[in-house]
């Protein structure tokens, strides 16, 4: 079977153009990017809709507006960027995800069956995560020049979810972020 063809006016084409300047930055949307370690900025090029319910999360936050928001495409493609040593605390998604090097080095970590385990990665190289797998990255270096470091995030589904491990929730309670909970006295 054939798939169907159309011929769209240039001005439908062109919405679907996210120029990377013109993606707004969000700092915030998540309860980890309030504490120190964990500051980055989003800018959210396609999709990443917030998922329904209560302590649910889209991937890069409710504040990161998608730059395309018309297309259902089945995926999220957002920008995350932060200074070394910031990034963000162990998670899961529901979806895959999937993560491009564009400036910098980073580390990637997971909840191995042996403990964490991680891999470092440079300019250009890929990592994707399938559902389920406790995960979290953080800028190690950015490229020369540069103070802070980019990966590009790829992430199924037109309206993930994210949940933060245990260990997680609980830093997020003791820092008073973490919705209706008050810091640990």
């Amino acid at each position: 079977m054939a798939i169907p063809v159309f011929k769209p006016k240039k001005e439908d084409v062109l919405k679907c153009v996210a120029r990377f300047d013109e993606i707004e930055t969000a700092d915030g949307g998540l309860p980890d990017q309030e504490v120190d370690g964990f500051r980055r900025t989003f800018r959210n090029a396609l999709g990443f809709e917030q998922p329904g319910g209560e302590d649910v999360y889209s991937p890069i936050g409710d504040e990161a507006k998608p730059k395309i928001s018309h297309l259902k495409a089945g995926f999220g493609i957002g920008y995350v960027t932060a200074d070394p040593g910031q990034g963000v605390m162990m998670h899961n998604h529901d979806t895959n995800e999937t993560f491009v090097v564009v400036e910098g080095t980073w580390k990637f970590e997971w909840e191995g069956d042996e403990g964490d385990d991680h891999v470092i990665l440079e300019e250009k190289d890929v990592v994707s995560f399938p559902p389920g797998i406790q995960r979290r990255f953080e800028c190690v270096s950015a490229r020369e020049g540069e103070s802070r470091g980019t990966i590009m995030a790829v992430v199924g589904g037109d309206t993930p979810g994210v949940e933060w491990s245990p260990e997680s929730v609980e830093r997020l309670k003791a820092e008073g972020v973490w919705p209706d909970s008050e810091a640990a006295e």
